[in-house]
């Protein structure tokens, strides 16, 4: 009996210390060389990294569940998690930050290169086998088939800044804010309810199916602080952390979680590393994208918060001792992971965001464009579960 209790609170001692090594340097380092707003989203970014691992809060693989055996639970803890950011970020937009920054929402245009970059990131993200967060989590525990998805998101993505300004140039609306046009807490109740109606379907579907629900919290005979730092989280409580530390993140740097700005930004940077002279590319001579190329990563929120996440999934995963790296995938497995990357990495740059940035915060900053990626980006999946039994891949 207590070989058996003591294995359970043993850990991945390796990829503990390194882990805690990673962030205790990188905190230093930002508060010496940078400021304590840095050091400040490197320990968000931790927080959703342990979040996303701990819960397995994934959006690929619960879309993937529902379109194949209509289980809903992990849609609906995304609608908890949207509804939730949606009431704690709204009201804040345009107020000032603990920085002294104006905080603004994530926000796109209505037009074509949304519709067509959402829906194939959609289909990306079932090929590549994780969305812009799973990615970076699933990186984070050591999997090296995402490894190779993530290479490829970050081709992708640049691939995608090069191209932006044609797409862009196709017809297009400019971005529509639905609490400018409502007001704030209409807007907050207006998407509780179009929320609240998919979770419905969700329910709909789930019964008529498998005859009940699984729900978004699970019960779990171990004491509750083992839960919380072993892992095997309720969706509910992934959930309920991503909303909070999306706010967080809005608080801290100005505006919401955001993932994928920093794929292409690490893209032009290794290209201009090689000879490249990214600085001509009209996306990165736009006033954001420009100012962020001429500086260091380091001073890029969302590349802190990324490597914080990375970081947070590698301690996550040495609690849960399943850092546990495989080399061998097949080839057909590697051709969809470099395909998925490449889809996604565009489809985001194109889409203006991925899950996170646009479907995540753009509806909780009440954007229109973000229940259009959300919509099209279902409808890639859709194809994109189709796709997978061609390389190999299970439902």
């Amino acid at each position: 009996m207590n070989k058996i209790i003591s294995s359970q609170f043993r850990i991945d001692k390796t990829a503990f210390t390194l882990g805690m090594i990673l962030l205790i340097f990188g905190l230093f380092f930002l508060l010496i060389n940078y400021s304590i707003k840095h050091s400040l989203l490197l320990i968000i970014g931790f927080g959703l990294g342990i979040s996303l691992y701990h819960a397995a809060f994934g959006f690929t693989g619960a879309w993937r569940r529902f379109i194949v055996s209509k289980q809903g639970n992990g849609i609906r803890s995304q609608l908890f998690a949207i509804a939730l950011a949606s009431l704690l970020i709204l009201p804040f937009l345009k107020s000032e930050n603990y920085f002294g920054n104006i905080m603004v929402g994530s926000f796109g245009p209505i037009g074509v290169s949304v519709l067509i970059g959402s829906f194939i990131f959609g289909l990306g993200m079932q090929l590549g086998g994780g969305c812009g967060s799973g990615t970076l989590f699933t990186v984070g525990s050591g999997n090296i088939r995402m490894m190779i998805t993530l290479i490829s998101f970050i081709a992708g993505s640049v691939l995608g800044t090069m191209h932006l300004p044609w797409w862009i140039s196709l017809p297009s609306l400019s971005h529509i804010s639905l609490s400018e046009n409502f007001g704030t807490y209409q807007t907050i109740l207006f998407q509780w309810i179009i929320l609240g109606c998919i979770a419905l379907i969700t329910i709909h579907f789930e019964k008529q199916k498998n005859g009940k629900l699984q729900n978004i919290y699970k019960k779990d005979n171990r004491p509750l602080i083992q839960i919380f730092i072993y892992g095997g989280w309720p969706l509910l409580w992934g959930g309920l952390a991503l909303a909070v530390l999306n706010f967080a993140t809005l608080l801290v740097a100005g505006h919401p979680w955001s993932v994928t700005f920093a794929f292409g930004l690490w893209g032009a940077k290794i290209l201009s590393v090689l000879g490249v002279n990214v600085f001509q590319w009209e996306y990165w001579t736009w006033s954001y994208p420009a100012q962020a190329l001429r500086n260091s990563v380091l001073n890029d929120s969302v590349s802190l918060t990324n490597f914080g996440l990375i970081i947070g999934a590698l301690v996550a995963a040495s609690f849960a001792k399943k850092v546990s790296p495989k080399i061998n995938i097949s080839p057909s497995s590697l051709i969809a992971a470099l395909i998925g990357g490449l889809l996604m990495g565009y489809g985001a740059r194109l889409a203006f965001g991925c899950n996170i940035g646009a479907m995540f915060s753009g509806i909780a900053s009440g954007s229109m464009h973000g229940w259009l990626w959300f919509a099209f980006a279902f409808l890639g999946s859709y194809f994109g579960v189709k796709l997978r039994p061609y390389f190999g891949l299970s439902l």
